[in-house]
């Protein structure tokens, strides 16, 4: 009769299994951390692509073929120094606007020379967090109607519309939050800010760090769009904290940018190389005086320059909501 063995493992055996699987275990967590933050951070990208996109198209549509245009952000814009930025001032701007470039100037309807009439634009990419009606990230659009011979009144108000698709901040996946900055910027690695999390990596724009003036003009307008985590994504860190002595905003990762380049087709076409080149268009002028027409001139009434940004913070300042001021040719009409 033959004895039945029985094979199986000892403890030492199971053991050993057991720590080379942990170490398996280890080095599989090891390597799947990496490919999670990979693939965490390029979906953020493709996301941040695909949103700075819709935003670049939106804003080259809408500034490509600007007659004229004015740069502001909103520290620089109480311009009747009440020490509040309200639709009075707003009223002022667009006031501002229409004498500069279109002040007495006239048409001829097929009868009788007659005002200009037309429209003026602001457009304001919002930064704000404390807007009640649009949340951070927003782009909204006023226009003011005008005619030629009569200043528009400083109590003029007019319906601010929101022009971004509302499924940028509700729908289900809606969990970044936009921030807008004049010209181009790069992020670069900052140390952990006060109140941060010391595991995690976080960046900031080096035009922010350094406090420079950002370069932009008639030829190199661009707008620097930054997406980051809604919920803990960004902390502001206090002057000499930091990396140098300046206060910026640091985000946490993930977060990625996109420049958006704004080329002013029509104003650059001009010419506009130069202050001095950069005027904007003459149009038939009627004395108000002596009733005379003729073409504009800058003693009887200023044509303006084509692009201005005076009213422009040129260091980045997330506080601040980013306005162009503009009109288009083909809305001055002569009825």
């Amino acid at each position: 009769m033959k004895k039945t063995v029985r094979k199986g493992f000892t403890l030492v055996e199971l053991l050993v299994v057991m720590a080379i699987f942990s170490i398996l275990l280890v080095g599989v967590m090891a390597i799947t951390k990496p490919v999670s933050t990979l693939f965490r951070n390029t979906s953020l990208s493709e996301k941040t692509y695909a949103y700075a996109n819709n935003i670049q198209v939106y804003l080259q549509g809408k500034l490509e073929y600007a007659e004229d245009i004015v740069v502001a952000t909103s520290d620089h814009m109480d311009v009747n120094s009440d020490l509040t930025f309200n639709d009075v001032d707003l009223a002022t701007m667009a006031e501002d606007f229409r004498s500069t470039h279109f002040n007495n100037t006239v048409g001829y309807n097929g009868t009788a020379v007659v005002p200009l009439k037309g429209k003026i634009h602001i457009v304001r990419l919002v930064n704000s967090t404390t807007d009640p009606n649009f949340p951070q990230g927003s782009i909204t659009e006023r226009v003011y109607d005008f005619q030629s011979d009569t200043a528009i009144p400083t109590s003029t108000v007019v319906t601010e519309t929101q022009d971004l698709n509302p499924a940028f901040f509700t729908a289900s996946d809606a969990a970044y939050n936009f921030s807008y900055a004049l010209g181009a910027s790069t992020l670069e690695v900052v140390p952990t800010p006060p109140g941060g999390d010391s595991k995690r990596v976080y960046r900031a724009l080096n035009k922010d760090i350094e406090d420079s003036p950002v370069d932009i003009g008639v030829g190199s307008l661009a707008i620097t769009i930054v997406l980051d985590r809604r919920n803990g994504g960004a902390v502001t860190v206090p002057a000499g904290s930091g990396k140098g002595p300046n206060s910026y905003r640091a985000y946490r990762d993930p977060v990625a940018i996109q420049v958006a380049t704004l080329p002013l087709t029509n104003i650059y076409q001009r010419g506009a190389r130069s202050v001095t080149q950069n005027l904007g268009i003459t149009r038939p002028y009627k004395d108000p005086a002596t009733g005379t027409v003729q073409y504009q001139t800058l003693a009887q009434s200023s044509v303006g320059l084509a692009y201005e940004d005076i009213r422009a913070n040129k260091s980045v300042d997330f506080n601040n909501d980013i306005y162009f001021v503009f009109a288009y040719s083909d809305e001055i009409i002569n009825k």
